[in-house]
């Protein structure tokens, strides 16, 4: 890995400096304790996809002054083997905003600029929008906070420099053809094809903003999220003997890169080819040109970024290649900072390649036809197969689902796609197909998704203390399991609710105000609405206020 070993297994401390407005209505302890789940959050993806973790103890790692005022939000008075992370109230009415800066990498680090409208309780996360949360407390904390602290805490450890989202668009703006725009968007883009994983890495984050499953809540969301490779081999490097930045080995000095131009159907190199690098300046400039010339007999084209690691640094990590060759199309790719992690950090490549392969002119797109049921069931697997034929050949098929949300992708047969729908209604299954030449084609289908018949009602446990004095909080704890699933879990008390919980763990507390009996009620409802409930007594000791 390009001189570079693999950093041992690591525990980081993570320190909090938080705006004290942010706690001024739960107060400290409570602050500690949602941070604390915070970092847990943090830790269950870091640990499954990394060497890396960290710790965090509420009274001493938790600090209640404006960062503005606080040193270590400055860069000034870091500990090696600790990050900051700094946290400002927002006043947009989201949380927002997110930098960072590392030392030797992971040796010190800060996570600044990060603007939250609350602490929420990532354990009682909500849907519903409301005033202090206007897009709803689950979307806040799973698509604004953790993906940014978990995206700046990415770039800590070295990956992800120049940002990953700078490959999301961008705009071919050469008037020389093909003309190929850069979209993630875009249900027929060719790069983006093959890559639609990388979505799931926090330092490109769409998903989190995207998925609109019902099941997607937060436990399912924290199983969901995926490091890609690159970003993975970044921050499982030992970097304690490289310096910052610019005069670190890693990237400097590795822009060298190759083209290599190719028959699409032989697989041949192809020599003479007419080769044109462009690249991203950013700032939604125009495409610069870089460089222009001929393949060599081997039918490579050889060329230097010429800026070594401020390439990196400055996002200008996109590059667009066009090839030309006689009888043959026209042809482009891209080259984003993916590719440079994946080909260097994950497969320590001395030069990065760029693959590009030309054919015969083919304006003809695929013929597609679609295989759906016309009737599914929530919670039940429904098999969608399309049949897809091309005059040159099918390099690719989406099925398409709600929202555009990709069930599945091939770039290779036999395209039969198992779609479990989690919403009923009427929905609309749509295929795309791409050819060799890059010709798109769309077919769809509409599937009536009926409720799921499910009478089977949910198992649940109570666990409720006998007896507790008045003033001190009782905490409830239930267990519930379903066939299909639990969509909900309340703790009654009394008639009363006092913890409504879409996931696990079901834990309540509840401080009794009287003494006397209390009737402790947990009930567990699942997505067909059957219905199940456990129940148990509570003593609740103390003097009562007549008698006082």
């Amino acid at each position: 890995m390009d001189e570079i070993g693999r950093a041992p297994p690591s525990t980081h401390r993570l320190k909090f400096i938080v705006d004290p407005e942010l706690a001024a209505d739960i107060g400290p302890a409570e602050a500690g304790r949602r941070l604390a789940q915070y970092v847990a959050d943090v830790n269950t993806v870091f640990t499954r996809e990394t060497v890396r973790s960290f710790a965090f103890d509420p009274a001493a790692d938790l600090q209640l002054v404006a960062p503005a005022n606080a040193p270590q939000c400055a860069y000034s008075g870091l500990v090696n083997g600790e990050v900051v992370v700094c946290v400002s109230k927002s006043t947009r009415g989201y949380s927002h905003g997110g930098l960072s800066m590392s030392w030797t990498f992971p040796q010190k680090g800060v996570a600044w600029n990060l603007n939250w409208i609350a602490i929420h309780d990532p354990l009682r996360l909500s849907r519903a929008p409301t005033p202090g949360a206007p897009e709803s407390t689950e979307k806040d904390y799973l698509g604004r906070q953790l993906k940014t602290l978990m995206h700046e805490l990415e770039h800590v450890f070295g990956a992800g420099a120049g940002e990953y989202y700078n490959g999301i668009a961008v705009t071919d703006t050469t008037g020389v053809a093909p003309v190929t725009d850069l979209s993630l968007a875009s249900e027929s883009d060719r790069y983006w094809w093959s890559r639609q994983h990388w979505r799931l890495d926090p330092l490109l984050g769409t998903v989190f903003e995207q998925r609109r499953d019902p099941a997607a809540n937060r436990v399912a969301t924290l199983e969901l999220t995926r490091f890609t490779e690159g970003t993975r081999a970044n921050i499982n490097t030992d970097w304690t003997d490289w310096p910052k930045l610019g005069s670190s080995k890693f990237m400097a000095g590795t822009t060298a890169t190759q083209v290599r131009v190719t028959d699409r159907d032989t697989g041949a190199a192809l020599p003479g080819a007419q080769v044109s690098v462009w690249r991203n300046p950013g700032a939604g400039k125009p495409l610069a040109m870089l460089v222009t010339g001929v393949a060599d007999a081997s039918g490579r084209f050889v060329f230097d970024w010429d800026c070594g690691f401020s390439c990196f640094a400055t996002g200008k990590t996109t590059l667009l290649v066009k090839a030309r060759a006689a009888s043959r199309a026209p042809g482009a790719t891209w080259f984003t900072i993916f590719d440079a992690f994946e080909q260097k950090a994950v497969h320590g490549q001395q030069m990065f390649t760029i693959d590009l392969a030309l054919g015969s002119p083919d304006a003809t797109p695929p013929t597609v036809s679609v295989a759906a049921p016309s009737m599914a069931t929530v919670g039940q697997l429904t098999v969608i197969a399309p049949a897809v034929v091309d005059n040159v050949g099918v390099v690719g098929v989406k099925v398409m689902g709600r929202d555009s949300i990709p069930i599945c992708t091939f770039t290779a047969p036999p395209y039969t796609c198992s779609w479990t729908p989690g919403t009923p209604g009427m929905q609309t299954i749509r295929i795309v197909a791409l050819d060799a030449a890059g010709n798109s084609a769309v077919a769809s289908a509409n599937v009536i998704v009926n409720p799921p018949s499910d009478t089977v009602p949910p198992a649940v446990s109570l666990a409720a203390p006998q007896s507790m004095p008045a003033g001190a909080a009782a905490r409830f704890s239930a267990t519930a399991s379903d066939n299909v699933g639990v969509a909900e879990l309340k703790f009654i008390v009394d008639g009363r609710t006092a913890c409504t919980l879409r996931a696990a763990p079901y834990v309540c507390a509840w401080t009794p105000k009287r003494p006397g009996s209390a009737n402790v009620e947990v009930r567990a409802m699942d997505a067909a609405g059957n219905v199940a409930s456990a129940s148990a007594s509570m003593r609740v000791e103390g003097p009562r206020p007549e008698d006082l």
